[in-house]
């Protein structure tokens, strides 16, 4: 059977399952990159390289892929995508790539819940027991870590991340009503550049080759997975390919032994599926698709009010 033939929602899930492994390297090159380079110029380091490359496709394809509408909204949703890889990175160092993306499983619900604090969106019942038992997932998986009730910075780290990660992923939404999936993927970098590119000056370590080759892998899997991510939702439902997400979780594991010879203690794999069994109940008779079209409306709403999405400058395109 070729792949053409195929239900949509079965490739769907293929291409989600391959970004999801593809994900995971760029965990892995993030965490090969030496430790004397601060994580400020890896990701200074990643910026730089994945926009040599953006840039020598712009040269063949032209500039208009990357006109936005929008450039407010790409600042701000460049500033959180790369706080979200500061933050993630950092607790890479500190932890296996397994329990930081067991942290970061809790994004859907922090999603969910910037709506309700931003946007006023109806706290249900099912919204607040998705969250609580969320929350003790977190916990469960943080008991190992925890010097009386203190947290690890990694694991800090790894939450803050998901929180601003989850707040990308609001502008995103918006975004994609008048935004190529080129110039969502260009102007991230440019920000990157402009910001961390300075700060990354001030204590800058001389890095050797195989850095800098571990930090342009990290930039080149990480677009791959954006692709095939886009292509998974292209072609089948986001209920469908959005449990295929989970495999992060065994795809990272085998990374942690292939590489670093070490595995996450039994308990992570508990805690990471209270958190996955919350986010299903979001997903329960439809609520999760329900929730991510109304944050869809209403931040767009919220974006044109706020002049997030730059509106006067240009007018709202018809919908088809």
């Amino acid at each position: 059977m070729t792949a053409t033939r195929l239900s949509g929602n079965f490739r769907g899930v293929l291409w989600m399952t391959a970004a999801m492994a593809s994900g995971v390297f760029v965990d892995v090159c993030a965490k090969l990159v030496s430790h004397d380079v601060p994580t400020s110029q890896i990701l200074a380091m990643r910026a730089l390289t994945t926009v040599a490359v953006f840039l020598v496709i712009i040269m063949f394809m032209g500039t208009r892929q990357i006109r936005t509408r929008r450039p407010v909204a790409h600042i701000a949703r460049g500033v959180l995508w790369y706080g979200s890889l500061f933050f993630v990175f950092f607790a890479l160092r500190q932890m296996s790539i397994a329990e930081v993306n067991a942290y970061l499983f809790i994004e859907a619900l922090l999603t969910v819940m910037l709506a309700v604090v931003i946007l006023g969106e109806k706290l249900t019942t099912r919204k607040i027991i998705a969250t609580l038992l969320g929350l003790v997932g977190v916990w469960v998986m943080c008991v190992p870590r925890m010097d009386g009730f203190g947290v690890p910075l990694g694991v800090a780290a790894a939450l803050i991340g998901a929180f601003c990660f989850s707040a990308q992923t609001l502008f995103a939404k918006v975004l994609t009503r008048t935004e190529t999936n080129f110039s969502m993927l260009f102007w991230p970098q440019i920000i990157a550049v402009a910001i961390w590119v300075p700060i990354a000056m001030i204590t800058w370590y001389p890095a050797s080759m195989a850095d800098w080759l571990y930090a342009s892998g990290a930039g080149f899997f990480a677009m791959l997975t954006n692709y095939m991510v886009l292509r998974a939702v292209r072609v089948a439902d986001a209920s469908v390919v959005s449990p295929a997400a989970y495999t992060a979780l065994p795809f990272s594991v085998a990374m942690d032994l292939i590489f670093f010879d070490m595995l996450p203690v039994p308990v992570i794999f508990i805690g990471a599926g209270i958190v996955v069994l919350a986010v299903m109940l979001l997903d329960y008779k439809g609520g999760a698709k329900a929730v991510e079209d109304a944050v869809e409306e209403e931040f767009a709403e919220f974006a044109e009010s706020s002049e997030i999405g730059d509106e006067e400058a240009s007018p709202k395109p018809a919908k088809a």
